[in-house]
């Protein structure tokens, strides 16, 4: 797996800069930034998870080096700050991360011919949200979604994989492909969640069949989870 992780360096030093009544500003600033980025990256068939906002995580997987110096080139010219880069590869996308991570720590901005791997992708939702924020509230609902978000999110983390909140009651994972089989027994003893798991060759596709297959889930009301892989091959 690759990651391609980006860091605009000196992010809290910018925040001080801003006077006391900064925090509206930097909320903007942040919510510019990673739609901006999302457009870049999504034109190159990659796929932001945005981080804290002063890392940005990408699963660079069937994107050319050429294209993430593009990437990294226009996020640049809008960064508030000095923005840094590093490609990591790895097993799985934590071990990518984890060594995009070390690359970028030690001021060694690197993007070297790492291999191409399928990219898998899991769309994650939760049964019956809309009717619990009914009979509950919007925020007791969201903490009940919490719960649930955390205990699956650690449990993905043991296996290498990375997960990120997407909104509602959606949140996905990049994991190795290997673990596909554990996605599926953690979502079948887990109540009230459902998966879509997509495979492609790179992470805008995988992501479309993820989803591609959790909305037939919600159509037919009869699985838990349902696996979508794309025909496409990778070619080296």
């Amino acid at each position: 797996m690759k990651i391609f992780l980006i860091e605009l360096r000196n992010y809290r030093e910018w925040t001080e800069s801003l006077g006391y009544d900064r925090e509206w500003k930097i909320q903007e600033t942040q919510h510019e930034l990673s739609k901006y980025i999302n457009k870049i990256v999504a034109k190159y068939n990659g796929f932001l998870l945005p981080l804290r906002y002063d890392f940005f995580l990408i699963i660079a997987d069937g994107i050319s080096n050429q294209n993430l110096l593009d990437i990294y080139n226009k996020i640049s010219t809008i960064s508030p700050t000095k923005a840094i880069a590093c490609l990591g590869y790895g097993k799985t996308p934590l071990e990518a991360e984890q060594n995009a991570f070390q690359c970028i720590h030690k001021n060694s901005q690197v993007l070297e011919d790492f291999p191409d791997e399928l990219v898998t992708a899991c769309h994650f939702d939760i049964d019956s949200f809309t009717e619990l924020t009914i009979r509950t509230s919007a925020y007791t609902a969201l903490m009940n979604f919490n719960n649930i978000y955390n205990k699956i999110s650690n449990e993905i983390y043991k296996l290498g994989g990375i997960t990120q909140y997407l909104g509602g009651d959606n949140f996905i994972a990049f994991i190795d492909y290997s673990k596909i089989s554990d996605i599926i027994k953690i979502t079948d003893e887990t109540d009230k969640i459902k998966v879509g798991i997509g495979v492609g060759p790179n992470a805008r596709i995988a992501m479309e069949n993820a989803t591609k297959a959790l909305e037939e889930i919600r159509k037919t009301r009869d699985k838990k989870w349902m696996k979508l892989q794309s025909t496409l091959e990778l070619h080296y």
